[in-house]
């Protein structure tokens, strides 16, 4: 469970320039759901996310990770927190040009120093489960965008991370793509994992298999809806 206790966020505090990206925010993630954080440009939805996933420390404020405190670790654990913890899913998926489909799932986990078989069996069995077994030495500039997304969710869940995280991942696919995506949620879920992610896309805050919508506005919770 991720609890947030009256965290805020401020940009260039002190300066002209100072920005007040969230205010007061206080909210609970639950375990093995899916989580979607929804609200205009500006919100603040994605900063929450980042502190979220201890990609950012608050300005003010308390982040826990089942009922301890990460939000004032060393930088060095934080690191190890986000290895083994959370995967990655970016807006623009972030794969690695020149490199195969499978270079590219078993990246996260070169800092852990598992043995490169083992990494490879699980890289390619994660391909297997989103149906890319066939295109793992395929290099990802030849992807669809289909499968490149299925390429960032296996790169995402190569170190075994209980937490997905996905910052608005269907901003770039259309209805068939979108609907493929969820059912990919849906059997994550299923795994017992938990999905928390940002999102324009009305697709997806009413989908079924949606636990909790998150409204956000000017970097406060407008509204909680399960």
């Amino acid at each position: 469970m991720i609890s947030l206790t009256q965290v805020s966020k401020i940009y260039a505090e002190g300066r002209p320039n100072q920005v007040t990206a969230l205010s007061g925010i206080d909210l609970t993630i639950a375990r093995d759901a899916v989580t979607v954080l929804r609200g205009p440009s500006g919100s603040g939805k994605t900063t929450l996310l980042s502190l979220v996933a201890c990609m950012a420390r608050p300005t003010a404020g308390r982040v826990t990770l089942d009922g301890e405190t990460v939000s004032g670790l060393p930088e060095r654990f934080l690191t190890e927190l986000r290895r083994t913890t959370f995967g990655f899913v970016f807006q623009r998926f972030n794969l690695i040009r020149g490199l195969s489909v499978l270079e590219n799932v078993m990246l996260p986990a070169a800092p852990l120093g598992a043995p490169h078989a083992q990494v490879r069996a699980r890289a390619l069995e994660r391909l297997a489960a989103l149906d890319l077994a066939d295109k793992a030495g395929t290099k990802v500039e030849h992807l669809s965008g289909g499968e490149t997304q299925r390429a960032a969710i296996a790169r995402a869940l190569i170190n075994d991370a209980p937490v997905l995280i996905a910052d608005e991942p269907t901003a770039n696919l259309d209805t068939a793509l979108t609907e493929r995506f969820l059912e990919i949620v849906a059997a994550l879920r299923a795994e017992g994992r938990t999905v928390v992610m940002t999102s324009h896309d009305p697709r997806i805050w009413g989908a079924e298999g949606v636990d909790a919508v998150v409204e956000l506005v000017d970097g406060r919770i407008a509204g909680e809806y399960a």
